[in-house]
C-alpha cells in the first residue's frame, strides 16, 4: 500500500490475452511533479520485452494524462527505424505531434526506468502548447 504522501496512488498489471506485458500507475501528477499541474492525475505505463532474436531489449515509459487525450513517452523497439533504436513521442489527441531520436539505453531495466522517469520531470516542466498542440524543445539526444 502507497504511502499517504505518496505520488502513487495505484499500481497493477497490464495484462494481454493472459500473459503480463507491463506494469501501470496511476499518478498524483502535482506530488510526483512537486509542483501544481494541469491534471490531478495520470498513468505512468511501463513494458519491457526481451524478443530472443534481438541484441537488445524493449522497452515503452510513456506519461498518459486521459483528461487532456496527451501522451508522452520513450519507445525502444523495432518501429520508426529512420529514429534510430529509440525514440522519444508525444501523441496529443489520438495523433503524433513531436516524434524525435532518443538516446539509446542499453543497460538494466531498473537503470533505464530510474533514468526515463528523472527525465519525465525535465520533460514535463519543458512542455509547451504552441497553437493548443503540445511540443517539448528538441536537445540533441533526449
Amino acid at each position: 500500500m502507497p504511502a499517504d504522501d505518496a505520488p502513487i496512488q495505484r499500481v497493477w498489471y497490464h495484462t494481454s490475452a493472459g500473459n503480463k506485458v507491463g506494469v501501470r500507475a496511476t499518478i498524483d501528477a502535482p506530488a510526483f511533479l512537486g509542483r501544481s499541474y494541469a491534471v490531478d492525475d495520470a498513468e505512468l505505463q511501463v513494458s519491457f520485452d526481451f524478443p530472443p532474436d534481438r541484441e537488445h531489449g524493449y522497452y515503452r515509459i510513456q506519461w498518459v494524462e486521459a483528461k487532456r487525450e496527451l501522451m508522452v513517452g520513450w519507445h525502444q523497439d523495432q518501429t520508426h527505424p529512420e529514429f534510430g533504436e529509440c525514440h522519444f513521442q508525444i501523441d496529443y489527441r489520438g495523433e503524433t505531434v513531436q516524434r524525435t531520436t532518443a538516446e539509446f539505453l542499453d543497460v538494466h531495466p531498473l537503470n533505464v526506468f530510474d533514468r526515463r522517469t528523472t527525465q519525465l520531470v525535465d520533460v514535463l516542466d519543458s512542455l509547451s502548447w504552441d497553437d493548443d498542440v503540445p511540443t517539448v524543445p528538441e536537445p540533441s539526444r533526449r
